[in-house]
């Protein structure tokens, strides 16, 4: 097993908790946070089908450590072919403007 990271919680503006790890490559956010709210009907499975990139992280969740996957701004960008890009656009505008402030330079 590799690191275990800490996540931290994010209400989006459509009501779905966003689950954030800060990692020495940027932020990550966990796939099934992204795909519930720009694209419900993606999961994991489809998402290796189509050659997006994820990371797989383990983190601590309900006091037990578990392998989850994440994607970066780069791999949420690249949803673009199958999912509007609006919705895209407006996620990633949502994450540099709320999220990525409250990181100090040092957990980036």
């Amino acid at each position: 097993m590799g690191r275990v990271w800490t996540y931290w919680e994010f209400d989006h503006p459509l009501g779905s908790t966003v689950r954030v790890i800060s990692t020495p490559l940027g932020l990550e956010i966990f796939t099934e946070d992204v795909f519930n709210i720009v694209a419900a009907e993606l999961n994991n499975e489809k998402i290796v089908l189509m050659n997006i990139h994820t990371q797989e992280r383990y983190v601590v969740i309900e006091e037990e450590v578990v392998k989850i996957k994440t994607l970066n701004v780069t791999a949420i960008n690249s949803l673009k072919t199958i999912v509007k890009a609006d919705l895209i656009n407006k996620f990633v505008h949502w994450v540099r403007t709320t999220i990525r402030p409250l990181f100090p330079r040092q957990y980036l």
